[in-house]
């Protein structure tokens, strides 16, 4: 009988330890999303202050007056595991960059924004939405 009870103690405790490690899991990835995102301000890039285009005086006089909104966004892994989290970003609904992620690990990338008026910039990883708000550019 003494085998019995302490069998039963020990799944019982493996039981217990079971449930707390998926609970522990679940509170993990509903504490937040994997990843953390940092929005730069909107700046203006002017075509003619590109390296390859001032090389060439001809070219870079005709771009003077180009320029376009980007925005720089830092996207890091907010988990410290070797996991990947692959993400997206798009503006107005389209995909303009993408990349992944790992163990505290940090991505930067630079989109162009429309100018003058508001875009809605999104950022997902998976079917979970990390950031989506609206941004204006102003050149």
């Amino acid at each position: 009988m003494g085998i019995r009870r302490e069998t039963a103690v020990v799944l019982a405790a493996l039981g217990t330890l079971t449930a707390g490690a998926s609970v522990a899991a679940a509170t993990a990835w509903a504490a937040g999303p994997p990843l953390t995102v940092e929005v730069g301000e909107a700046r203006c890039l002017h075509a003619a202050d590109l390296p390859f285009v001032a090389a060439v005086p001809k070219i870079a006089a005709g771009q003077e007056n180009s320029a376009m909104t980007t925005v720089r966004l830092t996207v890091r892994s907010a988990t410290n595991d070797s996991k990947t989290h692959a993400y997206t970003v798009t503006v107005d609904g389209d995909q303009r960059a993408s990349g992944s992620v790992s163990g505290g690990g940090m991505s930067i990338n630079s989109v162009s924004i429309a100018n003058g008026k508001s875009s809605r910039l999104v950022i997902t990883t998976g079917p979970t939405v990390v950031l989506d708000r609206p941004i204006t550019g102003r050149c």
